[in-house]
């Protein structure tokens, strides 16, 4: 398996936010107006389900589409569910699995979160999958081992790791207006690097793709992407305004690799 040298990702989650005539006024005020060069830098926004196909019609070429979630089933008697078949049928190449807001609101637990990376895997599809830790894991002092079990629960589900995105989301920090400082961001990611490089491989921990996610804007993007083990943010209230213009930039201005 050959992994390509560490490229920013930056996401953009839009959460269960959007109308037929905001999408289209972002994709045509904000997301369009975004300059960045492909070869250093992914850009991947994730609308909700019913506006997959609008956003990818909406925005320019270089901006890629994510699907918010997908159903650890396939095609079948599953009511309300998004099928990664489904996914890939409609040309959409990335998903977004075991958010916080799906683990705590939805019930979505480990086990689950394995399930649909192992579908994700099967189908070819590219993932972002969040791992991430509540306010009283982080002040217990116990954050990393929280993070082991969360990725160990879906290790053995990943074929290619190249196709793998890791996005570190403090609990605390998504939506709240608290951002972990960029060094207690980096030294999370540092920890999931290595966890990588224990369990996996040098080369995939050298390789694999580490965001954080937790009220990144344009104030505090540059300090944290100048982390030596982050590559890029999942952003979520942040992608909806012009600052995600920001956000993107200050990738962009960033060296091609950290590696």
């Amino acid at each position: 398996m050959e992994l390509a040298q560490r490229k920013m990702i930056i996401g953009g989650n839009w959460k269960c936010n959007g109308t037929v005539q905001s999408i289209k006024e972002l994709s045509e005020n904000v997301l369009n107006k975004a300059e960045f060069d492909s070869n250093k830098v992914e850009v991947v926004v994730a609308p909700i389900s019913v506006h997959l196909t609008s956003v990818k019609a909406l925005v320019n070429p270089n901006i890629q589409v994510s699907c918010q979630n997908m159903s650890a089933t396939g095609a079948g008697a599953f009511t309300g569910e998004i099928a990664g078949e489904q996914i890939k049928d409609l040309d959409i190449q990335w998903v977004i699995i075991g958010h916080s807001e799906r683990r705590t609101l939805f019930g979505e637990d480990d086990s689950i979160v394995a399930a649909k990376v192992a579908r994700a895997q099967a189908l070819g599809l590219k993932a972002m999958v969040c791992v991430g830790e509540s306010l009283e894991i982080r002040e217990a002092g116990t954050t990393n081992d929280f993070l082991k079990d969360q990725l160990t629960a879906f290790k053995d589900s990943i074929t290619d790791w190249s196709s793998i995105v890791l996005a570190y989301e403090p609990i605390w920090a998504i939506g709240t207006g608290k951002t972990a400082t960029p060094e207690i961001a980096e030294s999370t990611c540092a920890y999931i690097r290595s966890w990588v490089a224990e369990n996996v491989s040098a080369e995939v921990a050298q390789a694999v793709r580490i965001q954080y996610g937790g009220s990144v804007g344009a104030k505090n993007a540059a300090d944290l992407i100048s982390q030596e083990n982050i590559d890029g943010f999942l952003v979520g209230g942040a992608a909806l305004k012009p600052d995600f213009l920001s956000i993107i930039s200050a990738a962009n201005q960033f060296p091609e690799s950290q590696a």
